[in-house]
């Protein structure tokens, strides 16, 4: 049984979505079981009763705007420290949430851990799953020296032959791929990387490279990550609705969204699953975030992780 623990109060939408989505998840996957986490103060009508569904009633809520300060660790009745300490005392497999980012990856690092000193947890996302191939970092870490970027890497790696047969192929995104350009931490990231056995390292990116081309692991900080996913999501939006009506293009795009565009991002290097979603997620997006994370923790991401960047350090 996947068991999934999942944060209702963080989406923009409230926790409406996150009842609905549930359930229609159950009444898929008979193998999965979802304990929901929410504030009575939302005011919604709870859900109809589940044998696979549980509920747990919070008195607090962190809210997408706050900033991350010391306070916030003890806040232990907010919904999402308490789904993810279910993470942490195992009783759960993996966490999804829509909430606060900053507050998501402050709080995993402190009741879950890293699975490697030194080595800072990652959002990654795929930009499409056949080949697979990965964006990292997404927006976890804002100010990124050569060694967090190298970690980026081994992080992004480590995803992709977990979650494929795919052989990792990295790249570091920059403004050309000459060695002349880039500051002096890309030029330094790159130095690093190219002294490596593993992954296996292809030079700059430059943005064109993101959805095709041989490399399939893109690394930047979180910064840029955020700026670049949130533009092409943007654009595709927009072409959508530009071209909504007609008949072949508007299908292709509809057909590309549908089948090509993981829903959240997957916070990678903690002890444990977790996948983060768009705070502006409808049901349709809410959905694929859960079946995201009952994928990854199907195939049990973090260990898997783990086990790969132990055994590269061994």
């Amino acid at each position: 049984m996947i068991r999934v623990a999942l944060d209702a109060m963080g989406g923009d939408l409230g926790p409406r979505i996150a009842f609905e989505g549930a359930l229609d998840v159950l009444s898929l996957q008979p193998d999965v079981a979802i304990t929901i986490y929410y504030s009575p103060s939302s005011g919604l009508d709870l859900p109809a009763p589940h044998e696979r569904l549980s509920l747990v009633s919070c008195s607090d809520v962190i809210d997408g705007d706050e900033e991350i300060v010391l306070s916030l660790f003890r806040r232990r009745n907010s919904t999402l420290y308490e789904s993810l300490n279910s993470l942490a005392t195992k009783t759960s497999d993996v966490v999804v949430t829509l909430g606060n980012t900053g507050a998501m990856v402050a709080l995993a690092r402190h009741l879950l851990g890293v699975i490697k000193p030194k080595l800072y947890p990652a959002l990654i996302r795929e930009l499409y799953s056949n080949p697979l191939r990965c964006l990292v970092d997404l927006g976890a870490n804002v100010h990124c020296p050569p060694s967090m970027l190298v970690g980026f890497a081994e992080l992004g790696a480590a995803y992709v032959e977990a979650l494929s047969k795919e052989t990792p192929k990295v790249g570091l995104l920059n403004v050309g791929v000459e060695s002349s350009k880039g500051s002096m931490v890309i030029k330094e990231t790159d130095r690093l990387l190219s002294n490596r056995d593993w992954p296996e390292y292809l030079g700059y990116a430059e943005g064109t490279e993101l959805f095709s081309g041989e490399k399939n692991v893109i690394v930047c900080d979180g910064m840029v990550g955020n700026a670049v996913l949130k533009a092409s999501e943007g654009l595709l939006s927009f072409l959508m609705n530009k071209f909504k009506g007609v008949n072949d293009v508007s299908s292709l795009f509809e057909t590309f969204y549908q089948t090509e565009r993981r829903h959240g991002a997957c916070l990678v290097g903690v002890r444990g699953n977790l996948v983060k979603g768009h705070g502006c997620s409808d049901l349709s997006a809410m959905i694929g975030a859960i079946e995201y994370g009952i994928d990854i923790a199907r195939a049990d991401l973090c260990a898997a992780v783990e086990a790969r960047l132990c055994n590269e350090a061994s």
